[in-house]
């Protein structure tokens, strides 16, 4: 096989890629939050007509990324004034059809969905940044591989939770492998942790764990740094695993 492309360009277009998701996501968080405001005790004023304004942002969102399985707004419990969760996700069933997704918010309750624990929230409303977090399976059921991409959800200077979308690892690869299979080389994307996503090599399966240092293999750190992602590739006559 003849390599069809330089790695640095193989870097370069999948930092494109996942700037253009982080940009995507951004732009999501805004629509959705432009017109919600907060009572005099600083708590979200969540009618009827503003739930039905984010489906309609939710779905055009989906309907423009056919990458993306679902998407919406996740609220801390302060921001409700409430024990119990609560979020505004949409879900594809289809290329054209998108349903909302009713999560288990009430403590204690049959499959109870304690999202202020996982990472993509800590980090989005506690700590204030994007993340992108996973592989793991999925909440939702279908047994598959996710990533879950969030932005602080911000209204009027106070975060208020996190605004997200979630992308099957299936679907992730199909997008960005055909890039990585332009290299004779093995290619393999990891996650911020270091877990595998996808690649060209059989060795390195889904969610299996890269430790930092693998003989005959290197890593490079890509952007955005938000994201934390690392493209791992085999030296240049060094035998593989």
């Amino acid at each position: 096989m003849t390599d069809l492309i330089t790695l640095p360009a193989v870097r370069e277009r999948l930092e494109t890629w996942f700037a253009e998701r982080l940009l995507a996501i951004d732009a999501l968080a805004v629509e959705m939050l432009a017109k919600m405001h907060l009572d005099d005790n600083g708590i979200l004023d969540l009618s009827e007509s503003a739930r039905r304004r984010l489906k309609t942002v939710a779905a055009q969102f989906l309907l423009n990324n056919e990458h993306i399985d679902g998407c919406g707004l996740i609220f801390a419990h302060s921001a409700l004034g409430t024990e119990n969760g609560h979020l505004e996700w949409w879900v594809r069933e289809d290329d054209a059809r998108f349903a909302r997704y009713s999560f288990g918010v009430v403590p204690g309750a049959d499959r109870y969905y304690d999202y202020e624990q996982h990472e993509w929230f800590v980090r989005s409303f506690e700590q204030g940044e994007s993340a992108l977090v996973g592989p793991y399976i999925d909440y939702l059921g279908v047994e598959s591989y996710v990533l879950t991409l969030t932005v602080p959800a911000v209204v009027n200077g106070n975060r208020l939770g996190a605004v997200g979308n979630d992308i099957q690892l299936e679907d992730l690869e199909r997008a960005l492998l055909p890039l990585l299979q332009q290299r004779e080389q093995e290619l393999v994307l990891l996650s911020h942790h270091g877990n595998v996503l996808f690649g060209t090599s059989a060795q390195f399966l889904p969610g299996d764990y890269v430790p930092d240092s693998l003989p005959g293999y290197a890593r490079e750190a890509l952007s955005p740094q938000a994201m934390g992602l690392q493209l791992l590739y085999a030296l240049p006559g060094e035998a593989s695993l």
